[in-house]
């Protein structure tokens, strides 16, 4: 008896057993068809990748007649929450935020729109990626047209951009003339463009922009049509030249306070407020709050052997120093200084000339030169340049300099190399010896790396000012020392995230071309110097990025009214009369000095009226 209760026994745990995993598998399987592993009534397609993004876009629609811009824009919806603008998903290296909502943009009919819409996310119908090609500006040159195009894409999917590849079509007869922040190759009649190393990825939210490309044509002819293929975390995603515009570069979106991707993370959009900045900015970034106060400078003193006069830059205000995130005098009083950069000292020595800088002084109201010496290309500093006849140049610079009572820029022109750590020691040896001779002049200021670029990020920027910086203090404890930036400094929120630490009177440098660089760096530029930031403009001009192109008086004036706002210095590009639209000077004009309004460019007419107005 026993025996048959324990087989009986034994038989019930076994059936109970039994039961109980098959409950748990129709559990299981009701779970995971509630969760969408198994594919009901119309969510089939919703599993599909787009094998062929090329044939889900379609013929690029042609664009609409916008006058002398052409845009090129699109977007598809794709899965992907997104993040706010500051949002944990931002990274530095490109402009977060910039994007806008999805009823803010209209449903597109085209194909690659309505194939986006075949694959409901988390936000269904949001925006996804948006392409903006788009023409800068035309003119006739020796061989023949040439038409300038600007590039920017923006990322709303909610997924980070692994990979990016645009195809523009109908490039037979064309040839490139010049292109930077991408790579470029043909196919067939295509032109293929590609990433550079430095801008492949772009995070949710966030952008790329200042892609340039220089197209050479033997007739007047415009490019309309583009093609964008992202890979994306979660799959590809394809967008092509559409009627949903991205914002436009607009210099009213910064007067009026409306620009979409300068938001001042204080719940305020930038342009709503004043220029003055919080005094708590700083020390909340780790920045110091007053830096060192250094003697002060009067009239009768001697610098560099002239005596300081009142009237003069340096007779008026003395010693600077950098306080609650702006440039003070040495009477505290916020101090925004309009200065003009040489050409490279190596190529345009001409015009490191007594006469010169006296002209600029006095005929442009002139606070500062800034003495730009190329440290790599074409006979750089540290790439088989004449250094002694470099610093010779240098040498004659200051002193021209501090005889017109004018601030001046000592500047370790960082370009070609792309990575300042390249030369770190030689720009140790070279900024030792000058602040050696200048650092008691109190006139002299150091820029240690002019536009880091090719994918260096701010820590190696960050890494080599930490070396060069001690080696300028020892020498000089109070002088002004500026920081370039990532990406040909723009990116400058890098800093403002991670300031460096430990010295005082250091300030960070912003460059922009106001034809290339619109409200997007404007948003950024403003975000930074509420953050308290102390930002110095060390050289910009009103043409695009190459030098050259046509002038965006529009964009440059939105650049100056935000610079005179917040009482930010800016220094124009650049002294010489190169056959290029930067020049000051017009290029057929062989004068070195007391230039009448004629024999300048357009470009220098406009500085010298914003220097003297």
């Amino acid at each position: 008896m026993r025996e048959m209760n324990e087989q009986k026994y034994s038989r019930n745990m076994a059936l109970s057993l039994l039961a109980g995993i098959a409950l748990g598998a129709v559990i299981t399987l009701a779970l995971l068809w509630a969760l969408g592993y198994f594919p009901g009534k119309g969510q089939g397609e919703a599993l599909e990748t787009d094998s062929s993004p090329m044939a889900a876009a379609g013929e690029a629609p042609q664009l609409p007649d916008h006058g002398e811009t052409a845009s090129v824009e699109s977007s598809e919806s794709q899965n992907g929450t997104g993040q706010g603008e500051n949002g944990s998903q931002d990274k530095p290296g490109q402009d977060s935020g910039a994007s806008e909502s999805a009823q803010d943009k209209p449903e597109q009919g085209s194909g690659a729109s309505e194939s986006a819409q075949d694959k409901p996310g988390p936000e269904e119908g949001s925006s996804s990626v948006s392409l903006d090609f788009r023409l800068n500006g035309g003119w006739d040159g020796e061989e023949g047209h040439y038409c300038q195009y600007l590039v920017s894409i923006i990322n709303d999917s909610g997924s980070k951009i692994t990979d990016w590849k645009i195809t523009v079509p109908g490039f037979e007869g064309c040839r490139v003339d010049s292109y930077w922040c991408c790579e470029l190759e043909t196919e067939g009649e295509n032109l293929i463009v590609t990433p550079a190393d430095f801008n492949q990825e772009i995070w949710e939210n966030s952008r790329v922009e200042g892609i340039g490309i220089t197209v050479v044509t033997e007739k007047e002819r415009e490019l309309t049509e583009a093609v964008l293929e992202a890979e994306t975390t979660e799959g590809k995603i394809t967008a092509a030249l559409g009627d949903a515009p991205l914002p436009r570069s607009d210099s009213s979106d910064v007067q009026d306070g409306n620009a979409p991707a300068a938001s001042s993370g204080n719940g305020q959009t930038p342009g709503q407020e004043t220029g003055q900045r919080p005094d708590q900015g700083a020390q909340s970034q780790g920045m110091s709050n007053q830096g060192a106060k250094g003697p002060e400078i009067r009239t009768g003193d001697e610098l560099g052997g002239f005596v300081v006069t009142e009237g003069t830059p340096v007779g008026d205000h003395g010693r600077l120093r950098v306080e609650n995130g702006s440039l003070v005098d040495q009477y505290g009083e916020a101090y925004q200084m309009h200065g003009v950069s040489t050409h490279g000292l190596a190529w345009f020595p001409e015009y490191v000339s007594e006469e010169t800088f006296r002209t600029f002084r006095s005929d442009w109201d002139a606070d500062l030169m800034r003495l730009a010496m190329y440290s790599d290309e074409y006979g750089g500093y540290s790439n088989g340049g004449d250094k002694k006849e470099l610093k010779q140049l240098i040498d004659r610079g200051v002193e021209y300099a501090s005889g017109q009572g004018m601030y001046v820029i000592i500047d370790w022109h960082v370009l070609g190399e792309g990575n300042p750590n390249i030369h770190k020691e030689d720009a140790i040896d070279f900024f030792d010896e000058m602040s050696e001779k200048y650092g008691d002049q109190g006139n002299v200021i150091y820029e240690i790396c002019n536009e880091p670029n090719g994918g260096v990020s701010w820590k190696d920027v960050k890494k080599y000012a930490e070396e060069v910086i001690p080696v300028i203090r020892a020498n000089d404890p109070y002088g002004i020392i500026l920081v370039g930036t990532p990406q040909w400094s723009q990116l400058i929120g890098d800093a403002a995230a991670d300031p460096i630490e430990g010295y005082d009177n250091i300030m960070y440098t912003l460059h922009f071309y106001a034809a290339t660089h619109k409200e997007d760096l404007r948003g950024n530029l403003e975000k930074a110097l509420k953050d308290g930031l102390p930002v110095f403009v060390s050289e910009c001009s009103i043409c695009d990025a190459s030098g050259n192109g046509s002038i965006d008086e529009k964009s440059a004036q939105a650049w100056v009214d935000l610079l005179d706002q917040y009482s930010v210095s800016y220094v124009a590009w650049a002294a010489s009369n190169k056959n290029e639209t930067a020049a000051l000077i017009s290029s057929g004009c062989g004068k070195l000095s007391d230039w009448s309004d004629q024999e300048l460019s357009d470009t220098g007419r406009w500085f010298k009226a914003q220097f003297t107005k």
